[in-house]
């Protein structure tokens, strides 16, 4: 019988009003030629495949258990996204969001978990190894696919594009509440 082992990712998921408007804060994949191949998007889409940011759950992450948290992992993985951005949580991790793959390979994990906790941004946002660019999405934009694309084959529909629509949720649910947002200066990105 197969073990079931599971991987775990931790995400930051930070929002600006923009006069009503709620945007999340995504980074583009800088692996965008594959990415669109395996969403089954042709060579000339012009479409930006998208994640989150934040990143899987290591065992080098814990060297010392009573003094490291998922917070710290996601504090980490958030600053090597962004270039060196820092985050403040404003709330709880949500509950799992999980993908389960029929395994038989003890020696591969049988599907993954990840959790997503709001954030307020803060410093400069760069490009990185992992994210070309971390442009701001509306709720619109995901659902529509037409200019950003949730990363894998099932775009707005899989984990991804599930996680940032309950982020959506939650922030629109506290919209009138300016302390759980990053502020507007962060809607530009450098230039390239």
């Amino acid at each position: 019988m197969s073990k079931a082992t599971f991987t775990v990712g931790v995400f930051g998921l930070a929002c600006c009003n923009d006069d009503g408007t709620l945007r999340i804060k995504v980074n583009q994949r800088t692996d965008q030629e594959r990415q669109k191949k395996n969403a089954g998007l042709p060579e000339n889409s012009t479409v930006k495949i998208i994640d989150m940011p934040g990143g899987g759950v290591q065992l080098e992450d814990f060297p010392t258990p009573k003094q490291s948290s998922l917070i710290n992992v996601l504090e980490r993985e958030i600053s090597e996204e962004t270039g060196g951005c820092t985050i403040k949580l404003t709330g709880e991790f949500s509950g799992p969001f999980m993908i389960v793959i029929s395994n038989l390979d003890d020696d591969k994990p049988a599907g993954d978990i990840a959790f997503w906790a709001p954030v307020v941004l803060s410093g400069k946002l760069q490009p990185s190894d992992e994210a070309e660019d971390h442009p701001w999405i509306t709720l619109a934009q995901l659902e529509e696919e037409n200019e950003y694309r949730a990363v894998g084959g099932l775009g707005k529909a899989g984990r991804t594009g599930r996680m940032i629509r309950a982020a959506f949720q939650w922030y629109a649910e506290r919209k009138q509440m300016d302390h759980f947002f990053s502020t507007d200066h962060f809607f530009s990105t450098p230039e390239k």
